[in-house]
């Protein structure tokens, strides 16, 4: 279990905290830090539903229905990935199997952080859909949501091992025919964060059904947030993305789009500093923008922006390492850490996995990543 975690996941009082220890300077370089823990400060009593959230899961915690630290909705598949570098798919040889979807690994690297975290998704009836489930079944994540289908088989994406962004091909399955009906909505309003991804907004019926576990979550004062991992590639063109993501973005706290995700969305010709604008236009209230060699941004609604240095390191393989990011943020906010913290916590979990090959399988002790800081 999450030690320290916020009893609400609403980020009015992270942002507050944050305009109090006056962080409202960019930095170049933000080594060292003072690293800064809930409990310091009480929560304001004016906000009501910081206390409906401590009533609703101090009363889950007595019917032993212990909120879960993380729920992931969406896209579970098979990566495939080569087990040489290489520039190109036709140029890779042999593959290893491992865990995929930005929404599973992101439960993933949470539970290995000591979360209790929930997946909610869809595998084919077969071998690769077993697979899955015994994955992270083996690393504590909870797949009571996770539906084995006959209607498709499980979803297969090939990518090639690159320092760089890989080439890949996804070939998709089950993980696009979760629908509204198995959505868990009394677990996602008893949960801390809700997390999800553009991936499963690209199709009918997992669309629909992303939207709704949205829709169940903001009511329930969760902090909700969204990957916009969007590409053409798999996108239906029924409706336009940007029109859905925009409907999706009213209901999200925190995002972290990359810089590829904001190209393919936005243009080739898209500013940084416009993309970040536009997500928080959209209702987002942190973001954080990642851009590999060039570090990460990290924007708030309430017009603070600071600047992340990248760290010379050895890359071993990319593939997940957003997804790592996105664990180390989220875990940083349930911790207390202010959204610039979290944000190096997120960057510094970001590159444990990227000198790794495949997913990270070690627990990550978070006290000693808070340490580094």
């Amino acid at each position: 279990m999450v030690e320290q975690l916020l009893s609400t996941c609403n980020l009015t009082h992270l942002l507050l905290r944050m305009k109090q220890a006056g962080e409202t300077m960019p930095s170049q370089n933000l080594l060292p830090i003072q690293l800064v823990m809930r409990g310091t400060t009480a929560p304001p009593e004016w906000l009501d539903a910081k206390a409906a959230n401590r009533s609703a899961s101090a009363e889950a915690q007595r019917m032993n229905q212990t909120p879960y630290d993380l729920i992931s909705v969406g896209e579970v598949l098979i990566d495939l990935i080569s087990e040489q570098m290489a520039p190109a798919l036709d140029q890779a040889v042999k593959f290893r199997r491992f865990l995929g979807g930005q929404v599973a690994n992101v439960a993933w690297n949470v539970s290995l952080r000591g979360g209790r975290t929930a997946l909610v998704g869809c595998v084919g009836a077969d071998g690769f859909g077993r697979f899955l489930r015994q994955e992270l079944n083996d690393v504590g994540v909870d797949t009571a949501y996770l539906h084995q289908i006959t209607a498709a088989p499980t979803t297969l994406s090939f990518i090639v091992r690159h320092t760089a962004t890989p080439d890949f091909i996804i070939y998709r399955g089950a993980d696009a025919l979760l629908s509204p009906s198995q959505i868990p909505a009394q677990a996602i309003a008893q949960t801390r964060p809700l997390h999800a991804s553009a991936f499963s907004l690209s199709k009918e019926p997992s669309r629909s059904a992303v939207l709704h576990a949205l829709q169940v979550a903001r009511p329930a004062n969760c902090l909700v947030s969204l990957d916009p991992n969007y590409h053409p590639r798999i996108w239906d063109g029924t409706v336009p993305h940007l029109e859905v993501l925009e409907e999706a973005y009213s209901y999200v706290d925190v995002t972290k789009p990359s810089w590829d995700d904001c190209r393919r969305l936005f243009g080739p010709q898209a500013d940084p500093q416009a993309c970040l604008s536009r997500f928080l236009e959209w209702g987002a209230k942190v973001v954080v923008l990642t851009a590999g060699r060039e570090g990460a941004i990290v924007a708030l609604q309430s017009g603070e922006r600071w600047k992340l240095a990248a760290h010379e390191i050895r890359v071993s393989d990319v593939t997940g390492a957003g997804d790592a990011f996105w664990a180390g943020l989220l875990v940083g906010l349930l911790d207390g850490l202010t959204p610039l913290r979290a944000a190096q916590a997120g960057q510094r979990v970001a590159e444990i996995k990227l000198a790794t090959f495949g997913p990270l399988r070690e627990p990550l002790n978070r006290a000693e990543i808070y340490h580094t800081l």
